[in-house]
């Protein structure tokens, strides 16, 4: 159940709104995803160090697939076998379109759904950077739980930003 509710939380990466002003208005804006299950827009919550991370990871490892012969990665982001030259040019928000649909059709597949999220805590590491302690509760089928989650956000030219978490559990 925790792979699942980490793919669900990852479809979390794909919200309307941009970011907030308050850290935990862009948190309220990324958790929304989790009820709504809509997908859009979530770069813009994102911060730009994780962004480019994310795009430095996919390229590499669809270049690395290739110098192999193997073209899985590729054909489960782009559909088909693709040049290195368009993975180049694909951008991180696209990548992380295409990893939230993934999720969210995996979450699905096992009837796996956030119910409802609450944020019992906060830690101000400093000016620029915040904490954020979040319960979820999901239900799989008949089966309710919870968990509890750590965001870490950035202020990033003004705005909040949320940081890719350090394991997939926490997405």
């Amino acid at each position: 159940m925790h792979y699942l509710i980490a793919l669900v939380c990852t479809v979390l990466l794909n919200s309307t709104a941009v970011a907030s002003n308050t850290p935990e208005g862009t948190l309220e804006k990324y958790l929304s995803v989790l009820t709504g299950q809509k997908l859009k827009g979530v770069a813009t919550l994102m911060d730009s160090g994780s962004m480019n991370s994310l795009k430095k990871t996919i390229d590499e490892s669809i270049q690395y697939q290739a110098n192999f012969g193997e073209y899985g990665l590729q054909r489960r982001i782009f559909g088909q076998k693709v040049s290195m030259s368009q993975v180049a040019k694909t951008s991180a928000e696209f990548y992380l379109n295409a990893l939230a649909n993934e999720i969210l059709k995996a979450a699905r597949s096992q009837h796996l759904k956030v119910t409802d999220r609450e944020i019992i805590g906060k830690i101000q590491e400093n000016d620029n950077m915040v904490h954020i302690v979040v319960r979820l509760k999901m239900s799989q089928g008949d089966h309710l739980g919870t968990d509890i989650l750590v965001y870490t956000l950035v202020k990033e030219k003004d705005e909040w930003k949320l940081k890719f978490p350090a394991t997939i559990k926490q997405m």
